[in-house]
């Protein structure tokens, strides 16, 4: 199979997990041979998938002048394809976090900057040209730094990002053959003069240890970094799904936070154990990049002892009282009480997640529908070019509209009559216009914005649990 039916063939898989819509896709372009070949390889696939390509290339402000000819020759060649281009620039030093190096740093701006051009087309697909190589010296970083079987696993080729999805379509390829490629259709490109600067950590792997491991120990060691990749996939997948059942088994959500017993936890493997934890704490915190540490520091708290309380990273602690498990926010005696989560705008169309609840969300235009579905997980709304629909948190004394009732009703009383755990309902999300709440997912449509036979936009909401 060629290199562009291989990417055709990723194409045609992710497409249908989206179900055909799309509204984009974000090509990340460095200039280097790596991104060129991706997105050539998408402009020659475009018209035959028909999505929009829009090239995104960040300026990182480190290397002054070459930095400007990469994103000049980026924009050009954009430009002679009749191709979208945005360069984002970004100031790495400026903004590097604390314990961040400016490859990390430089990373995380990328990606939001990505993020930033996927969000003004719409639902899209964020590409990177990361390849087999960068595959194997991610994996042997990871091995470096102490990692377990879920780092071992290396780059995922698909994931959520926002509410996009990042694809790598040339994670199995090896730079051998994007070079050929490359040749084979004449592609220009550039070279970025760090990557053969050793005071960086990816690079001493990639021109000092790897080329020592090939030579002494395994001519094919990348192959077999990107095997043990492949293995370790396969094999975390299948835990963390068990993993999964058994947290849902045992977390209990509270308003700040999750509670579990001890005693039902260490009933589980230890290995088992770990992975519960870590759901739970990725559950609570996704922006957080919880530790090894982190986790067995939390497994080894027992209650009435002098260990049954610790702070953890952004401000969150865990406790053990009798056979309980708590994790939640820390809070200063007198503090204000603050949404737990905040409230967002909603574009037409869009894909996100409530991880407190497990549901998955989806909105988009559709035409008048002949039947409304009998069913409190989907609604339509007619919805004007100028209205701002948001998602937001409960709070004590909202009030909706209930269609087919007169006057309005407490959303308290309806949970309570949905029977919804009171330690949910602080973090129900509720679907506003203005100030108005026009929908209570799974119990109560309002009598507002009701579709008829004169609405000419039809906004379809979705929650799958």
């Amino acid at each position: 199979m060629s290199i562009e039916e291989q990417v055709a063939h990723l194409l045609t898989h992710h497409l249908k997990s989206v179900k055909g819509h799309l509204d984009a896709v974000i090509a990340g372009v460095s200039g280097g041979v790596d991104s060129m070949v991706l997105v050539d390889l998408l402009d020659r696939l475009r018209s035959r998938f028909a999505f929009e390509l829009v090239v995104c290339h960040v300026h990182h402000g480190l290397r002054g002048a070459e930095a400007d000819r990469d994103a000049q020759v980026v924009d050009q060649w954009a430009q002679t394809r009749k191709i979208s281009v945005h360069i984002e620039y970004v100031d790495v030093p400026a903004n590097r976090q604390t314990g961040e190096s400016d490859e990390m740093a430089a990373r995380r701006l990328r990606y939001d900057a990505l993020c930033k051009v996927a969000d003004a087309y719409g639902r899209s697909f964020i590409m990177t040209a990361h390849h087999a190589n960068d595959q194997a010296e991610t994996i042997l970083d990871r091995f470096l730094r102490g990692t377990g079987p879920s780092g071992l696993r290396g780059m995922q080729e698909s994931r959520s990002i926002g509410r996009h999805i990042l694809l790598r379509p040339l994670l199995t390829l090896y730079k051998t053959e994007l070079l050929r490629y490359a040749e084979e259709r004449g592609i220009s490109y550039v070279e970025d003069s760090t990557n053969e600067d050793k005071r960086y950590r990816r690079n001493r792997i990639r021109r000092e240890l790897l080329p020592y491991l090939r030579e002494a120990y395994n001519p094919r060691m990348d192959r077999s970094l990107v095997q043990l990749g492949q293995i370790m996939a396969d094999e975390d997948h299948y835990l963390s799904d068990i993993a999964h059942v058994h947290a849902l088994a045992l977390v209990r959500h509270t308003a700040d936070g999750v509670s579990m017993s001890l005693h039902s936890l260490r009933r589980l493997p230890t290995a088992l154990q770990r992975r519960v934890i870590k759901l739970v704490l990725e559950g609570i915190d996704e922006n957080v990049a919880w530790q090894f540490a982190d986790i067995e520091a939390v497994l080894a708290l027992a209650p009435s002892e002098r260990k049954s309380r610790m702070m953890l990273p952004h401000g969150w602690i865990a406790s053990a009282v009798f056979d309980i498990l708590h994790i939640g926010r820390f809070k200063s005696p007198g503090e204000p009480k603050e949404l737990p989560w905040s409230p967002f705008l909603l574009d037409w169309s869009s894909f996100f997640s409530f991880l407190r609840f497990h549901w998955e969300v989806e909105m988009q235009v559709v035409g008048r529908p002949k039947a409304f579905a009998a069913s409190h997980w989907k609604a339509f709304f007619e919805r004007q070019e100028e209205e701002k629909f948001i998602f937001r948190p409960w709070m004590e004394g909202d009030r909706i509209e209930p269609l087919g009732m007169k006057g309005s009703k407490l959303v308290s009383d309806l949970f309570v009559e949905g029977k919804i755990a009171r330690e949910l309902r602080p973090f129900y999300p509720l679907l506003l216009c203005a100030d108005e709440i026009l929908w209570v997912p799974g119990l109560c449509r309002s009598r507002s914005h009701l579709v008829d036979k004169h609405t000419a936009l039809v906004q379809q909401i979705v929650v799958r649990r």
